[in-house]
């Protein structure tokens, strides 16, 4: 079986990906997003960017009074959010699904789903008096924000890849790429461009280690050999019997050029130790999904053979490289928690389609043989 290098697209969201070839339009989605790859902080600046570049370029009426009401968020107020088109849908900053909707665009890349948001009119800035779909006290915000990506036709993979300015946010031009880096350097002067995939990052350090069916791999060259049988959780594995099956990759995420992360890593009692991003997910030793960041010295994390082992060290260290993930092919809560370094850790799937399972209990203890009905 051949072996190729895209991205697929899961509930509007892309990740890089590395797995055997299918067959699909959204292959060359993957691909442009794996040549296109951002770190969560530069994904953010992409976002705001092409929001900011939508309402000051492609609004018919232009102005912030352009606005027509959402159909699918509300104000906190209860009424609904006021939302922005983009008219030339040739020419459109913002993704084409859902009808050239900026503030909607804007919101699923920054925040989990939600259907209400806090409306309101910018003070300061390009974009004065335009109406913005801020955080409500509810919102979660993505634990890796999602970023379009341009090309100069539809769909990915027809056109020549655009970017914008690499340094100058006030540019709402695009940019071809000449030297083969990735990044925008020769001005574009076609008529026409297009979103063509929205795309997220990935979070281990290249030499964490995860269980394959042959042992410990370092991600990296799992990534490198495509690995496929992954060791996650059994369905019904709880809290009290911990339960390890053979699991199959669905995709590995990875960037195709080096970055700055902020890595944390955790030193246990016993000399085990994690290097992971930031928003990484692992289970503590309530059966509870935290993010790597909110660890503290003490607390426990939960082993594979479903003992406790207590965080005696949390240190911030940075990492300049690519970073990896993977994501199982089930789709259940359970499976997708994989084991690092002989601890578990949620796949990629919790950093997307799951987010809202963080910082909530997904291994319940087991209920006593004598309650269970006879």
């Amino acid at each position: 079986m051949s072996k190729s290098v895209f991205r697929i697209v899961l509930g509007g969201a892309a990740a890089i990906a590395l797995f055997p070839t299918v067959a699909g339009a959204q292959t060359n989605q993957e691909w442009r997003c794996n040549i296109d790859s951002l770190i969560p902080s530069q994904a953010i600046v992409r976002a705001e960017w092409a929001r900011k570049c939508g309402l000051l370029n492609n609004l018919v009426p232009a102005g912030p009074s352009a606005w027509v009401p959402s159909t699918t968020t509300f104000d906190v107020t209860f009424t609904p959010a006021k939302e922005y088109v983009e008219s030339n849908t040739s020419r459109a900053y913002t993704g084409n699904s859902q009808g050239y909707k900026v503030n909607y665009y804007y919101a699923i890349a920054m925040y989990d789903a939600t259907p209400i948001l806090k409306v309101e009119a910018e003070a300061t800035g390009p974009t004065t008096g335009f109406f913005k779909w801020n955080p409500a006290p509810t919102t979660v915000f993505r634990a890796r924000p999602l970023y379009p990506t341009f090309e100069t036709s539809l769909p990915a993979g027809s056109g020549t890849p655009l970017y914008p300015h690499p340094t100058d946010t006030t540019d709402c031009r695009f940019y071809r790429d000449t030297n083969g880096d990735a990044k925008g350097d020769t001005l574009y002067t076609g008529t026409s461009f297009y979103v063509v995939a929205n795309c997220e990052s990935s979070c281990y350090a290249p030499d964490q280690e995860l269980l394959f069916s042959n042992g410990s791999v370092p991600i990296s060259k799992a990534v490198r050999e495509q690995q496929v049988d992954i060791i996650t959780l059994t369905p019904d594995a709880t809290l009290d019997n911990v339960q390890l099956q053979t699991n199959h990759v669905y995709s590995y995420t990875s960037e195709t050029r080096d970055s700055e992360h902020l890595l944390y890593t955790i030193t246990t009692e016993h000399g085990g130790k994690l290097r992971l991003t930031n928003e990484h997910p692992v289970v503590n030793s309530e059966g509870r999904m935290v993010r790597a960041a909110d660890l503290k010295v003490d607390d426990e994390l939960l082993r594979q053979d479903g003992t406790r082992e207590r965080v005696v060290s949390v240190e911030k260290t940075t990492h300049f490289g690519k970073v990896y993930n993977l994501r199982p092919i089930t789709r259940d809560q359970v499976t997708n928690v994989l084991v690092a370094q002989g601890f578990l850790v949620g796949s990629a799937r919790y950093q997307n389609e799951d987010v809202g399972f963080m910082n909530r209990i997904i291994l319940q203890r087991s209920v006593p043989e004598e309650l269970l009905p006879q």
